[in-house]
């Protein structure tokens, strides 16, 4: 994860029916998280995920626009870029 600066968190509320919680908190025990920390947890990969996706559809898009970029081979990008 990106690192981040030190913030004073806020409370938010967020309503799940008894056997939902009651999952997650399961879950978030077996992995040493609080219901809380595994909530925020997988809420942030959620939105990185979903902001990376983003990213890739308006990069996708601009290159279509582009008549000049022809893109690179899988080999071409592992030597610019390594594995």
């Amino acid at each position: 994860m990106k690192a981040r600066q030190i913030m004073a968190m806020t409370a938010s509320a967020i309503r799940f029916e008894q056997d939902e919680k009651e999952w997650i908190n399961t879950f978030a025990q077996l992995n040493g998280n609080s219901f809380s920390a595994q909530v925020r947890q997988w809420t942030l990969e959620r939105l990185e995920d979903e902001m990376d996706a983003y990213d890739l559809k308006m990069a996708i898009a601009e290159s279509r626009r582009d008549k000049s970029d022809t893109g690179i081979t899988i080999d071409e990008f592992i030597q610019k870029y390594g594995e």
